[in-house]
């Protein structure tokens, strides 16, 4: 049985009567063919005229019939090779799958990620609507290409690419303006969220490939060295007394010093509770942080499974800290507002970090999560290792901590050299020979 064919919907063969009374059937003469406004009555269908002319029909895997309607014949017998190759070769996908529309690919993704925290779901929800769907939310999700998507990096990368900002974030079309993506942003909006739509649909089997697969995606050059933010311990004291004096909360003080240097995130340093303090061994557990829920309230959350650890705390930090804490609940929060409530992260930034960081020239760009990274480079400069810097900020492993500061670990190549030289001696007895 043939898996696929093609239908001349205008046109029929006619049955006629022989002179001998039989009956039979004639095709329409080639000379007939090609002037079909003047095609005889008997070889025209019911449909004549009306719609596409060419209909190519096939069996799908599960034996289902299907059909699609073309205007030139050439067009049906280039998709119905198409269907025979895809059928014979276990590639079949649904035609009909493929004409679905990016955006309900995109949708029906987003619905499917039940595992990830809110805040992710948030992320992925503000890119889709900032940059994915202005640009690909009405396309057919067969239709995407690879060029297409090169163009589409290029156009981020410049900053020209088409975007729409949400107005219920309080943007307005005068106001945000879509700025040269950041390599690793760009990696994040293409790679993860609109690659994770086409990677759901390979696997609803609505396409048969994936067009972003083999996209090669741009890095940030730069020396790296002096890109990662980087404070002396004078600096950080000259910050520590400008936040003093703006907020004029020892609270403050001591946050910002645990910060910048012990390296947690901003949320998980206003998530600890007293009871996760241990002062006497210099620690604080760090398992919770504070995050969003999906419409954006702020709310408790636990860390990733990896990132749970235990916060070194210098002697300074300990000591502030067995101030800020005194005569407390160990069910409250270490670091809170005036009324009790605990800090909020953004609050924080506003209020006090973005006058604080002025007092340094260097710092006066710096995040609050660049604090992070002090944090790590004078650990590293103090001499510890990759393991306990990994630990300390809670990276997955140790591949990520060297990724990051890697350049910043002491060059040991000499000493190293040095005593594989003094340990062959030893061996041979060379020390010995010399001497005689």
């Amino acid at each position: 049985m043939a898996k696929a064919w093609i239908t001349d919907r205008w046109v029929k063969d006619a049955q006629v009567t022989m002179p001998d009374g039989s009956a039979t059937k004639i095709s329409p003469s080639s000379a007939q063919m090609k002037s079909l406004k003047s095609l005889p009555e008997h070889f025209r269908t019911a449909k004549f005229g009306k719609g596409s002319r060419w209909e190519a029909g096939w069996y799908d895997p599960d034996g289902v019939q299907k059909k699609r309607l073309f205007p030139r014949r050439s067009d049906a017998e280039s998709f119905v090779a198409g269907i025979e190759d895809d059928i014979r070769s276990d590639r079949y996908i649904d035609p009909s799958a493929r004409e679905r529309t990016f955006s309900a690919a995109a949708e029906a993704w987003l619905a499917s990620k039940n595992r990830i925290k809110d805040s992710s779901w948030r992320r992925y929800r503000r890119e889709l609507n900032n940059y994915v769907l202005p640009r690909w939310g009405t396309r057919a999700v067969g239709s995407i290409t690879r060029p297409q998507i090169d163009e589409w990096i290029a156009q981020l990368r410049a900053g020209t690419a088409v975007f729409e900002f949400d107005r219920n974030n309080h943007l307005t079309d005068g106001g945000r303006k879509p700025v040269p993506m950041s390599a690793a942003y760009l990696r994040h909006v293409v790679g993860a969220t609109f690659g994770g739509a086409l990677r759901y649909a390979v696997a609803e089997q609505w396409i048969g490939r994936n067009p972003l697969a083999k996209v090669e995606f741009p890095r940030d050059e730069g020396d790296i060295e002096n890109d990662l933010p980087s404070l002396t311990y004078v600096q950080l004291d000259v910050l520590a007394s400008a936040v003093a004096s703006i907020s004029r909360r020892p609270i403050d003080g001591v946050l910002f010093n645990v910060l910048a240097h012990s390296g947690p995130r901003i949320g998980e340093a206003t998530a600890l509770k007293i009871k996760d303090l241990d002062l006497e061994q210099k620690r604080a557990r760090i398992h919770r942080t504070w995050t969003t829920d999906r419409s954006g309230v702020r709310k408790l959350g636990p860390v990733k499974t990896w990132e749970k650890r235990w916060l070194p705390l210098a002697d300074f930090v300990v000591d502030g800290l067995s101030e800020i804490i005194a005569g407390r609940e160990t069910e409250d929060f270490v670091f809170v507002t005036v009324r009790g409530a605990a800090v909020d992260g953004g609050n924080w930034y506003n209020r006090v970090w973005l006058k604080a960081r002025r007092a340094v020239r260097s710092a006066s760009e710096y995040s609050v999560h660049d604090l992070r990274h002090v944090a790590a480079t004078n650990a590293i400069a103090a001499g510890a290792d990759v393991k306990l810097v990994q630990l300390m900020l809670g990276h997955k492993d140790a591949t990520e901590t060297l990724n990051t500061y890697s350049h910043l670990w002491p060059n040991r190549v000499d000493e190293v050299i040095d005593a594989v030289e003094r340990r062959r001696a030893e061996a041979l007895g060379l020390g010995q020979l010399r001497a005689i």
